[in-house]
């Protein structure tokens, strides 16, 4: 009984910092890939670490509004959980999910606009002018990871890496 308490607080943490998108941000500076990389590491149901982000960023993208590039996304997330089951750390998990995410959005962003020539220079123009935004998901992909591994730890008195 004791651990549907604890899984039930590290869910209702992850909505609730889904939330954060509400609230004005940097520009790439949310806790969308470190939920999913928590919930990759610390659930031991594989439903919870792939349904628990995405259904996280549903209840947040329902009140900002769904969007064409919505599916990649999602797919990404979904990713970086998987990354997270398989890496079981946080460092390289962080790292492998941003990268993921920038290949597979900025691919998305070069396809779908009309501000890209559908060329190799037009590829290397978007992923160039993406470089910024990595480097904010990075951060805070990372910055949110720590506060919720060691912060959930502190709270519950659970190992950091120890299984929901």
């Amino acid at each position: 009984m004791k651990n549907h308490k604890y899984l039930f607080l590290a869910i209702t943490t992850i909505i609730a910092l889904s939330l954060f998108r509400l609230i004005p941000h940097p520009p790439n500076f949310t806790p969308v890939f470190a939920i999913s990389v928590f919930a990759g590491i610390k659930f031991k149901d594989n439903l919870f670490s792939y349904f628990v982000p995405v259904f996280a960023m549903l209840v947040s993208d329902a009140i900002i509004g769904f969007h064409s590039g919505m599916i990649t996304i999602y797919v990404a997330i979904v990713l970086s959980a998987f990354i997270a089951r398989k890496f079981n750390t946080i460092n390289s998990s962080v790292l492998s999910s941003c990268i993921l995410f920038f290949l597979i959005s900025n691919f998305q962003v070069w396809m779908m606009s009309s501000s890209y020539s559908k060329s190799l220079s037009g590829i290397l123009e978007c992923f160039t002018l993406a470089i910024p935004f990595f480097g904010m998901t990075l951060l805070s992909t990372f910055f949110y990871s720590y506060v919720l591994f060691y912060g959930y730890s502190f709270l519950t008195k659970i190992k950091t890496f120890q299984k929901i």
